[in-house]
């Protein structure tokens, strides 16, 4: 595996990873340990240009046109699809990925950013992420993961959050017939799937959670991924459904929060104590996209641009029976927020809708949007958007206003 991947690679020339981020650290880890030297990393974020990351200077875009256009340049990002389109079009030729590598990678000794779990499900990702033009091609439908919104309650009121849960004036459970049935319908015409991502406000609100989490189980896929606020402990069922071997606990410990609202520690002493596996990350910061905006009145271009470097642009979304491209979309959509858009939906409900309709209305959603309504009505969530304090509490119990497309 390692010499194919070697055989891809051009003598004499630089080695250029472009994306400074946790993918590229992962990468670099990959790279050293099979003693290959990298030159260079490349960001699009220009105000890193100069700067070093994990010892290697970061080209800009525009210094990465300056060299040879037989250059090495292995995407190292989440943004693969976009950016070996524009390589292409700037003319370089050998534009490669990290997928050979990174499953010839030992990870279990690295000292990297993020924990092993973590490693692993960022590799899974990356891979499929690889993967996806081909599956497209082959009229198969890969995707990595689906975020399943169990309910709208949550237990913290944050203004910036990016799921939107500040604007719910009456929030709900979403009911377990119709998202049983949306599932079922939607892994009817999946190929793959790495993840279920469980969600909320925080999915532990929704009692009867661990059905859910239990369903999933029954599916062919690697990860159901539960993510919390750790505003309190789960208890009972819901608890115990933490268990499950393909159950991972991801706990949001915003550590701005006064310390009695959190109890992250209590929590990971008693996931510990039961062989719980857990990723637990200390949060202070957000990106600035937490916000309903008035109608932004982009351009075509713009709205590309946004939604190509948009880190939650791949995060298939799944709420009250409809398939949306992100969370945003998804729940502002639901609150009535931006105008509906059906070619930003798919309902998974409809039972009149035969599998086979079903799957190329997903493929669409997934492969072929370039942009969203919700994406006039967003600030975005790339490297340029602005860093926030996390989890800052709305001023007042009472829903933040928006004006509603109703």
């Amino acid at each position: 595996m390692i010499s194919e991947f070697l055989s891809k690679i051009k003598k004499n020339k630089p080695i250029v990873l472009y994306g400074a981020g946790v993918v590229g650290e992962i990468c670099l880890f990959s790279f050293k340990q099979h003693k290959i030297k990298v030159d260079f990393f490349c960001d699009s974020n220009t105000a890193r240009s100069g700067d070093t990351f994990e010892g290697l200077k970061i080209l800009s875009p525009s210094e990465l046109k300056n060299l040879d256009k037989d250059t090495n340049i292995f995407i190292t990002n989440n943004y693969y699809v976009f950016l070996k389109k524009e390589l292409n079009n700037s003319g370089f030729k050998n534009i490669l990925d990290c997928e050979l590598l990174l499953n010839s990678t030992d990870f279990s000794k690295s000292n990297l950013s993020v924990s092993a779990l973590k490693v692993e499900r960022w590799v899974s990702f990356y891979n499929a992420m690889v993967k996806r033009e081909v599956f497209k091609n082959e009229g198969k439908l890969y995707i990595k993961s689906l975020d399943i919104q169990v309910t709208e309650h949550c237990s913290l009121r944050c203004k910036d959050c990016s799921n939107l849960m500040q604007y719910y004036s009456k929030t709900k459970n979403s009911n377990i017939d119709i998202l049983f049935r949306s599932i079922d319908r939607f892994m009817s015409c999946v190929d793959q799937l790495y993840e279920f991502r469980v969600i909320g406000g925080d999915p532990f609100m929704n009692k009867e959670m661990y059905k859910i989490v239990n369903f999933l189980s029954n599916y062919k896929v690697e990860t159901i991924a539960i993510y919390t606020n750790v505003k309190f402990i789960p208890k009972g069922e819901n608890f115990e459904c933490l268990k499950n071997p393909k159950v991972i606990l991801d706990i949001s410990d915003y550590v701005l929060l006064d310390k009695s609202k959190r109890k992250a520690d209590e929590l990971v002493r008693l996931l510990d104590k039961n062989n719980i596996k857990y990723n637990l990350a200390k949060m202070k910061t957000w990106t600035d996209s937490g916000r309903i905006l008035p109608f932004q009145k982009r351009s075509e271009d713009e709205l590309k641009n946004l939604f190509n470097f948009c880190c939650n642009s791949d995060i298939i979304s799944l709420l009250h029976g409809n398939l949306y491209r992100c969370p945003f979309s998804a729940n502002a959509s639901n609150l009535k927020a931006v105008p509906i858009d059906d070619t930003d939906i798919v309902n998974l409900y409809d039972s009149s809708i035969d599998l086979k309709d079903l799957k190329m209305q997903i493929q669409k959603l997934v492969y072929e949007k370039e942009y969203l309504t919700a994406c006039n009505y967003c600030n975005g969530r790339d490297f340029s958007t602005k860093k926030i304090d996390a989890a800052i509490q709305a001023p007042t119990n009472k829903a933040l206003y928006f004006k509603s497309y109703d």
